[in-house]
């Protein structure tokens, strides 16, 4: 028998095309051919650069300073490694039957007198300098830490009797800044005995003295040396002494109530970092707890804006003048005002749940958005105007 010959391929799939045509009924649509894929040729053009990306804001320039250079006045540096345990000389602190002892308390600010309140724990009497622990003793446990100017300037004072001062044997230096910052006064109290004398040209680290622990409430185991850097409120202080007070002043202008402290601590934290700083430069950064209205007599300029030609802003003469002040009474601007006044008065205080009075060092009284002046408010404008 002759077996059949197998189709060739193209004879398979033409077969199997036909077969299934005949299987769709007459109105079956019959699946379109489909469309080639046309590939696009790649466009010969380069790609567009992409958009530019905005430049990163300039550094502003680093401020060119020209004032002194300050520094530490004495061996204790443990303020720059930030350890204030061992630079602060702690104050014995009493509450609830406990005797602790606290560095916070030679710090500088409202860092005494704990007073439990609804708000809290608030301290409420003032320290305007700082108290520097000593690093070294004899064997008597007495302090041997020699005490240095912190910049180059002028002694102006030296107190070498103790007990006519709460400072015990004090010292004060002027340091020039500069015609528009001022001139600005370190003090330097409780020193166990005084190397320098009145009128003495000084440079920064020359030695002035010894601690100690001359003066008012200080022990042998307290020990240190409190500092001070201050503004000159008036340079007729025998005038305004004389006025509100009966003892004699044997101080001239060099009395501590006419020098206001600035945190001694953080400008010299921040004169570390930047050489030339002068507190001027670092008061123009704090931030106002008050301000008050001072007549403006005759339209004469406040003897401090002379002195401290920066404090004044822009504009003539008006019928006051408003001075705004930090919580430790330290000017930080003066500016004409329109409005009269007769007498000094608050015109703006920065809203507190506690007594005004706790942050002010006492010379405002009220609380929340109100406050008026305490006698020692009326007092401490009139020094600071120059009004008496």
């Amino acid at each position: 028998m002759r077996l059949p010959l197998p189709r060739p391929p193209r004879a398979l799939a033409l077969a199997a095309s036909l077969a299934l045509a005949a299987c769709h009924r007459a109105d079956d649509p019959i699946p379109p051919t489909p469309e080639p894929v046309v590939t696009p040729a790649p466009d010969p053009s380069p790609a567009p650069p992409p958009p530019p990306q905005p430049s990163p804001a300039p550094t502003p320039p680093k401020p060119i300073r020209t004032g002194p250079t300050f520094s530490l006045p004495t061996d204790n540096k443990a303020l720059f490694s930030n350890d204030p345990a061992s630079f602060f000389m702690f104050v014995d602190r009493y509450k609830d039957g406990i005797t602790s002892q606290v560095w916070e308390g030679g710090s500088y600010g409202f860092v005494r007198n704990s007073r439990s309140t609804a708000h809290g724990e608030v301290f409420t009497k003032f320290h305007e300098g700082i108290d520097i622990a000593p690093t070294s003793r004899d064997p008597k446990g007495e302090p041997t830490d020699p005490v240095r100017a912190i910049a180059d300037g002028t002694v102006v004072y030296t107190l070498k009797p103790p007990l006519t001062s709460n400072y015990g044997n004090y010292l004060v230096v002027a340091h020039p800044c500069g015609p528009k910052a001022g001139t600005y006064y370190s003090l330097y109290a409780h020193l166990h005995h005084i190397e320098t004398t009145t009128g003495a040209t000084v440079r920064r680290g020359d030695q002035l003295g010894v601690m100690g622990h001359t003066g008012a409430g200080i022990d042998r185991r307290r020990s240190h040396l409190h500092l001070e850097i201050a503004l000159l409120l008036t340079d007729r202080f025998d005038d305004y002494y004389t006025k509100h007070f009966r003892s004699p002043n044997g101080h001239g202008n060099f009395h501590g109530t006419n020098l206001t402290g600035i945190d001694a601590a953080a400008f010299l934290i921040a004169a570390h970092r930047d050489q030339g700083l002068t507190p001027a430069d670092f008061l123009k950064n704090d931030q106002p707890l008050w301000r008050a209205l001072v007549p403006c007599r005759d339209g004469a300029e406040l003897d401090i804006a002379r002195r401290y030609p920066w404090l004044r802003l822009p504009g003539p003469p008006s019928a006051s003048w408003e001075i705004s002040l930090n919580g430790a009474g330290v000017p930080l601007s003066i500016s004409p005002s329109p409005q009269s006044v007769q007498f000094p008065a608050v015109s703006w205080v920065r809203p507190s749940p506690t007594s005004h009075s706790w942050a002010s060092r006492n010379l405002l009284s009220g609380s929340g958005n109100t406050a008026t002046l305490a006698t020692e408010g009326a007092r401490y404008l009139q020094l600071l105007s120059g009004d008496f």
